[in-house]
């Protein structure tokens, strides 16, 4: 009976034994688990910091783009500048028939001519008057008459004059010569072919003066007026350039407000289309580092191999974020997903 009982006893004690010896491995391997050593890549702060910037659709374009139309009726004689062409103020660039105009000037000069002549007599006969007169050989109402002649006549000139400017003009005319200097962007009308007033022959921008056109969205718009630096896009170029005007008035359908820069150096042809970009803010964190532990967004710092992490009260979802730390700081870039403050971690 008393062996039995000892028996019990022993093998109880050795149960407890075991089961003892069970936990205590179990304890081990979770402590082990717990420190288990995370893999992760880290930088330096100065190395994934980026810049805030901003950006609109953008264009070059001519401050004057004129289409040039005909103002007197005719054939078109010759074209001088087609296409492609750059010329310089005062250029022709097409020729109206001038045939029939020069013939109008010619008539009206000759209107002139005959109009002088009739003042030319008008004189002497006033004159004439005048010396009868003075021997009461004329009557003060053929003196009258003759005065009224010479005043006629010399408003029949001042006509004439008027006639013979505005055949010249007319001539004038016929000639199309380059309002400013420019470059024909496209031609309408065809030698041979005859036009009318105000018939459209040629298209024409000028080359000396241009601006970049910008659409900016509205809410992006006050970001202008503080941009470290703006440059202009397009082809695998830039330009830098600089805010000449911002409208105040939103376009209602896009929402946007119209901005027009300048070229500080060189520019792109004319037409050009690209992107216009500018900085905000320099120096902040990129939103894809961040990372909300306990209800926080911050980044996982490399101290001593362990993540250490950092909160970064000012942050918020997937926007880039100021950090006040040292460029020397080291993030974990990769593998944070994991991590939990006071992490072992190792690089790869």
């Amino acid at each position: 009976m008393v062996d039995s009982e000892s028996n019990m006893r022993g093998g109880n004690l050795s149960f407890r034994i075991r089961a003892w010896c069970s936990l205590l491995l179990l304890l081990l391997a979770s402590g082990l688990a717990a420190q288990e050593t995370v893999s992760v890549s880290i930088q330096p702060l100065s190395e994934v910091l980026v810049d805030l910037e901003r950006s609109a659709s953008a264009e070059v374009l001519s401050l004057n783009r004129a289409v040039i139309a005909a103002e007197v009726v005719g054939v078109v004689q010759l074209i001088h500048a087609d296409v492609g062409a750059e010329v310089k103020q005062g250029d022709l660039l097409m020729q109206i028939d001038p045939a029939d105009y020069r013939l109008a000037l010619q008539q009206a000069e000759a209107g002139l001519a005959t109009s002088k002549a009739q003042k030319a007599q008008a004189d002497v006969r006033l004159q004439r008057a005048r010396q009868l007169i003075e021997g009461n050989y004329l009557s003060a109402d053929d003196l009258l008459a003759r005065e009224t002649e010479a005043q006629v006549a010399s408003s029949q000139i001042l006509v004439q004059e008027a006639v013979v400017a505005i055949a010249r003009r007319n001539l004038a005319k016929c000639r199309i010569v380059a309002p400013f200097n420019g470059v024909v962007s496209r031609r309408m009308a065809q030698a041979g072919g005859y036009v009318s007033l105000g018939t459209p022959l040629l298209e024409f921008s000028e080359t000396d003066r241009f601006e970049l056109d910008a659409e900016v969205p509205d809410e992006l718009a006050d970001s202008l007026g503080r941009a470290e630096k703006i440059e202009f896009h397009s082809r695998n170029e830039s330009w830098p350039v600089e805010l000449l005007r911002l409208s105040p008035v939103i376009e209602t359908e896009r929402r946007s407000r119209a901005a027009r820069f300048r070229f500080i150096e060189n520019a792109p042809a004319i037409g050009r289309s690209g992107e216009v970009f500018w900085r905000v803010s320099r120096g902040l964190l990129p939103a894809n580092l961040l990372i909300r532990r306990n209800g926080l967004l911050g980044i996982f710092l490399a101290e001593s191999g362990k993540a250490r992490f950092t909160p970064l009260p000012n942050a918020q979802e997937g926007r880039p974020v100021p950090v006040q730390l040292s460029i020397d700081a080291l993030i974990v870039v990769t593998g944070r997903d994991r991590l939990q403050d006071g992490d072992p971690i190792k690089q790869p």
